[in-house]
């Protein structure tokens, strides 16, 4: 089944946004871009199909780019929390029947709380986030990511030692330790084997991807 693809703009082209909007466009989704300073915009041209020069807190420049026919709207204004307000505001305006859904860039965290009591579909803060992640790396070998969304998810890469010659139903990793194996790395010639059978035998050397709670994963010794 093809990935399903979405219509996202985003408002704010600064280093944050245009990266964004590139990894999406590489993922196949459409992207407009928005932004008030004519700077930004050309520079956004040579990587963004539709770029637009606008006021995202004047309602009428919002209505006018159809943007609540948008499937996504990223509102990526966050060191400007006064805009990056008014502009919110102007999305949830423009909303209908759910759509477009409204992520926004926070620029501290009571900025962030502002826009969860608006009802915003997510407020992020990617440093403080990218922080946190980065310190349960350096503390926790393998962590390959942690969830901010749902505290204490975490994903962790492991290389077998003990489990040699086992398989997925003798280990019965749910029951004991309530995570579960995402995949399996093996030699560079084999491919990653993702979300393997339960009869799979694991070797010395392989590298498991488990996912579960932070305090499950850490007690993991393969």
């Amino acid at each position: 089944m093809p990935q399903k693809t979405y219509e996202i703009a985003i408002i704010g082209l600064g280093k944050f946004g245009l990266r964004l909007a590139s990894s999406l466009l590489k993922l196949g989704h459409t992207v407009v871009g928005i932004d008030i300073e004519e700077a930004r915009v050309q520079r956004a041209e040579s990587l963004i199909p539709a770029v637009y020069k606008a006021d995202a807190t004047v309602l009428a420049a919002l209505r006018a780019l159809h943007i609540q026919n948008m499937d996504w709207v990223v509102v990526c204004v966050g060191k400007k929390v006064e805009q990056s307000l008014s502009i919110t505001l102007n999305l949830q305006d423009l909303s209908e029947a759910g759509h477009p859904r409204i992520l926004v860039k926070a620029s501290n965290e009571e900025h962030r709380k502002i826009l969860l009591r608006l009802g915003v579909d997510r407020a992020l803060l990617p440093e403080l986030e990218a922080a946190d992640i980065l310190a349960h790396q350096l503390s926790t070998p393998g962590i390959l990511d942690l969830i901010p969304r749902y505290e204490g998810f975490a994903i962790r890469e492991l290389k077998v030692e003990r489990w040699d010659g086992k398989n997925l139903i003798e280990l019965n990793l749910i029951r004991r330790y309530k995570v579960i194996i995402l995949g399996i790395g093996r030699t560079p010639e084999q491919d990653f084997l993702f979300v393997p059978p339960a009869d799979t035998v694991l070797r010395t050397g392989d590298l498991v991807v488990v996912a579960g709670s932070l305090e499950s994963i850490k007690r993991l010794e393969p």
